[in-house]
């Protein structure tokens, strides 16, 4: 089982706020998960439904599942052990694979480290692309999926629409949103650099990646007309299609289509080598050597690395997009930094005002014990206003008064902290004499 703790900036505040401890994010991302699983589980959209309704089934509740094409995120209010095989096995069975061979890359958080690393999903600092637009939407999904079947309770809807006014912050406040454009404006420059004018260009998009569609929406916009989509499953290019444009052509067709496009964005997935360098080569001479424009967009390389030694090839992958962009990587680390800044501020809020809503049944008491005094004394004292004070401070007094010299006599390191307690909790000063627990508490 991998344990990745999400990266934020220490905030001592949260630190010593009341922990979330049962709060758990049992799941696998596109980065954790090995080649078989990446094939089994982020090429084809997620089945939400099948699994949502196991869930219900199985009596569960207190579960929202994030599924996306690079995520598979059970997020649990209240979670264990005995979850966390439960959960593993449901991944194993949509992915088609053994439990044990799942588990070893599987990521478990828990308490502050699950809510960081629902809080940085929402704001797009745990996806592959980090400020990618997209998951704000899935999120929102998933949420209504889980709500629709009653398995959402207050504090996982509480939690996720933290992180989601979270992340608008995030997008709002910092450059965050900035860097997929930034990105694009790479692959935009190298394109221009490798083919010139767009406008006569043949784009290829192989899978549908929310990636892949990021970069071949921004290619359409910069001018290119002729879009071609091929997938293993014949049904997702035509969803991709319906989204972006252009044409379906069947996975069989890929040479042909290879040959008839300019550039290519490789976003299947699946873990498998599709462009090698024989296959490039013997386009390229079919091409009449006009170059070819391929980016990967998959962190297992779809591209093969030698494709590059070819005259007329030219390969990138997103590392090399950003060494493209890398005049901007101050810039970017400290649009992160700030993003992080913000998520620990959200993040406090939630667990302050969490804490708050705890106190609010004491206060409540209290409240009633003080009004049903009060209702009591005015009966008694009939319209005198000093004898009324005088005898409701005196009642209001008695009990704590007495449970104060009882535990003076009884345990007198006891007797401190209440001392700083009624300090706080009435802003009282020392006067210099017995209660010098008061001075402690100021400073507080």
């Amino acid at each position: 089982m991998i344990s990745i703790p999400p990266f934020i900036p220490e905030h001592p505040l949260i630190e010593q706020s009341a922990p979330l401890e049962d709060l758990t994010v049992i799941g696998v991302n596109a980065r954790t998960a090995g080649r078989r699983l990446r094939d089994r589980l982020f090429v084809e959209e997620p089945d939400y439904e099948s699994v949502l309704k196991a869930l219900k089934a199985d009596g569960r509740g207190g579960v929202v599942l994030v599924a996306t094409c690079e995520r598979f995120d059970f997020l649990l209010s209240t979670g264990t052990e005995a979850d966390l095989d439960y959960y593993t096995a449901l991944i194993a069975g949509e992915a088609g694979l053994e439990q044990e061979f799942l588990r070893k890359q599987c990521y478990c958080h828990r308490g502050l480290d699950a809510l960081r690393h629902i809080f940085a999903v929402a704001a797009s600092l745990d996806s592959l692309v980090v400020g990618e637009p997209q998951i704000l939407g899935q999120v929102k999904d998933c949420v209504r999926r889980a709500q629709a079947l009653e398995l959402l309770d207050p504090l996982l809807d509480g939690i996720i629409q933290a992180s989601l006014a979270a992340a608008k912050r995030v997008r709002t406040e910092t450059t965050i949103a900035q860097q997929p454009i930034s990105l694009a404006s790479s692959a935009l420059q190298v394109a221009r650099g490798v083919h010139g004018d767009l406008g006569r260009c043949r784009l290829l998009l192989t899978g549908s990646g929310e990636v892949g569609e990021l970069l071949c929406s921004e290619f359409l916009s910069a001018g290119i007309k002729k879009l071609v989509i091929a997938h293993p499953r014949t049904g997702r290019s035509e969803t991709a299609v319906f989204r972006l444009g252009g044409e379906a052509r069947a996975w069989g067709e890929l040479e042909d289509a290879l040959e008839q496009s300019d550039i290519i964005i490789s976003a299947v997935g699946g873990g498998d080598t599709l462009f090698t360098r024989g296959l490039v080569e013997s386009t390229l001479k079919k091409r009449k050597r006009k170059p070819l424009f391929l980016i990967d967009t998959t962190p297992s390389g779809e591209v093969e690395k030698e494709v590059n030694d070819l005259d007329g090839a030219f390969s990138y992958d997103l590392v090399d997009l950003e060494n493209v962009a890398r005049q901007g990587k101050a810039h970017r680390e400290a649009a992160m930094m700030a993003a992080w800044k913000i998520l620990g501020q959200e993040m406090q809020f939630f667990l302050r005002k969490k804490a708050e809503r705890q106190a609010v049944p004491g206060i409540a008491l209290v409240r009633q014990h003080f009004e049903s005094l009060r209702t009591q004394v005015l009966a008694e004292c009939g319209g005198d206003a000093e004898v009324a004070t005088r005898l409701l401070i005196n009642r209001l007094l008695h009990n704590p008064l007495a449970v104060l010299k009882e535990t003076a006599s009884e345990n007198p390191d006891a007797q401190k902290t209440l001392d700083q307690a009624l300090c706080r909790l009435f802003r009282l000063e020392s006067t210099g004499g017995e209660s010098a627990g008061c001075d402690d508490a100021k400073e507080d």
